[in-house]
């Protein structure tokens, strides 16, 4: 099959999604606006289609209204370049990330006028409080489109309905990468701890290094950080964890490197114990997942999306969001035990093998897509 997919950029977590995709015989295409610094390209070369001139013209001039704000994040591809690379690619499925932006909703009206099955991708918990109004417009959203709609969120169905009966869970997936028995562990005689994010202020480094003051004391431990810094903001907040990391005293103790390749990050997963997401209202991070495909336990804070990948007190833990002392207190019990701690370590690599494997994903977008 033929499959097209329509977002902003290609996402590090759309890798091994397209790269099963392709194993599997099938062919891709990523239709996207732009290229980001940390984007891996192993799998495929996503088409830049860049941002139609006229239409930033029009979101600057909007911006000067205070409900709305300008965003450097939208945007739509120029009409005739969209088009004709849909008209090229002839796609029997189209997935459609965020149909709610401009771009989606410019590429589910195309898939509907090539003909082409409609597939919804969206970062919405599956199992969510949603009031009778939400319900009402995804009814209908899914009635009058005849889209099939995945989520890589869970949510919390011990607590509440799905959002709709249509919107299917499909976890992100990753290829088994090392396994228990082959990692070595606790290299120098230490706990090694890893953490990795941009060095934007919401994936709170700066919490991560206070947790790490209050564990490193009394437990050998190291931590890395590993991130992005492409920005002015990303340079403001590295100087800023810099400052941190000295007036704390962990210069030995907390490093700091940026603008890895993704090869080299696999192999920084490989070498590490235990694996940290400090970070505060993310929607749905692929890091904990890759983590666990290296056999490493897990901690992320309750705000993070696939926070429902990890099993707590099985292969990791989930910790207030914001609160430092309870992810110090969730990094001091991961670590105290060494025994235990690998034995969380092989329960995420299993969580990966029999949930989050690439053929899951391929069976189930191949199905959406022959639906009627």
């Amino acid at each position: 099959m033929q499959f097209v997919f329509t977002a902003p950029r290609f996402h590090t977590n759309q890798h091994y999604p397209a790269k099963a995709l392709l194993d599997a015989g099938h062919k891709v295409t990523f239709l996207v606006l732009r290229r980001a610094q940390s984007e891996t390209y192993a799998a495929l070369s996503p088409v830049i289609l860049g941002c139609s001139p006229t239409f930033d013209v029009l979101r600057r001039a909007a911006a000067v209204l205070p409900w709305v704000g300008y965003t450097n994040v939208g945007g739509v591809p120029p009409l005739s370049r969209f088009f004709t690379a849909m008209r090229r690619t002839q796609p029997s499925a189209v997935v459609v990330r965020d149909p709610k932006s401009a771009y989606g909703l410019l590429a589910a009206i195309a898939a509907k006028l090539i003909g082409a099955k409609l597939i919804l991708y969206t970062q919405t918990a599956k199992h969510q409080p949603v009031g009778r109004r939400k319900r009402l417009i995804y009814s209908l959203m899914m009635r009058t489109t005849g889209a099939e709609w995945f989520t890589p969120i869970l949510g919390r169905p011990d607590q509440y309905a799905a959002v709709n009966q249509g919107l299917r869970y499909l976890p992100f997936v990753a290829e088994p990468a090392t396994s228990p028995s082959s990692k070595r562990w606790f290299r120098n005689d230490t706990v090694n701890i890893l953490s990795i994010g941009k060095f934007q202020r919401r994936k709170r480094h700066d919490l991560f290094v206070d947790a790490m003051a209050a564990v490193a004391g009394k437990h050998a431990v190291r931590a890395l950080i590993v991130g992005e810094c492409t920005t002015a903001e990303h340079r403001q907040v590295i100087q800023e964890v810099a400052r941190q990391r000295a007036r704390l005293g962990l210069e030995e103790t907390v490093e700091i490197r940026t603008n890895l390749p993704f090869g080299e990050v696999q192999r920084l997963y490989a070498a590490h114990d235990l694996f940290v997401l400090p970070s505060q209202g993310e929607p749905a991070a692929v890091s904990p997942l890759e983590a666990m495909a290296h056999s490493l336990p897990v901690i992320c804070s309750d705000t993070n999306g696939t926070a429902c990948y990890i099993r707590p007190g099985r292969n990791g833990f989930v910790f207030r969001s914001g609160d430092a002392q309870h992810l110090a207190a969730c990094i001091a019990e991961a670590i105290q035990d060494r025994d235990r701690l690998m034995e969380r370590g092989a329960e995420s690599y299993r969580q990966v093998l029999n949930e989050h494997q690439p053929a899951r994903y391929v069976n189930a977008l191949v199905d959406m897509a022959r639906r009627p």
